[in-house]
């Protein structure tokens, strides 16, 4: 696994909290894929928050325009701001018969090159077969 450093750009998504990890996850996906029209050219994040009954996972969304953001969160969906910054990126082709392998993957990630706890560790769904891993790692100067 060789994982690069790219700059994230800040992102605000809109979001389902998954009722229990990793179980639910799938069902909040589907909570926002119900309210589209299509899911071609739309771009779906999987975010992880280490928290300490465990883990917390939010399934994003980034909203085409204004009016679909608006219109989600009247509909009750969280609005998500992730700041920009470094993160640590790994590519999995045909991840979804490899799931086993995200949790260990961003763990060698962290090994490696430590971690931001102010962002989530986020998977970037660019396709039905490629998933970016993408680990905030610490800014220059800034304390792991």
């Amino acid at each position: 696994m060789t994982s690069t450093i790219i700059q994230q750009p800040a992102l605000r998504l809109i979001t389902a909290r998954s009722a229990k990890f990793p179980e639910g996850n799938r069902a909040a996906f589907r909570a926002l894929e119900a309210h589209l029209k299509s899911l071609k050219g739309r771009k779906f994040y999987g975010l992880v928050y280490e928290t300490e009954a465990g883990m917390d996972y939010h399934a994003g969304l980034v909203p085409d325009s204004e009016i679909e953001e608006r219109r989600f969160a009247a509909l009750g969906f969280p609005i998500t701001e992730i700041a920009a910054g470094p993160c640590a990126r790994v590519k999995m082709l045909d991840w979804s018969s490899k799931t086993a392998q995200i949790g260990p993957s961003f763990g060698a990630m962290i090994q490696q090159h430590g971690i931001d706890p102010t962002r989530p560790q986020m998977e970037y769904y660019r396709s039905f077969t490629e998933l970016h891993l993408l680990l905030p790692v610490p800014r220059r100067g800034q304390a792991v």
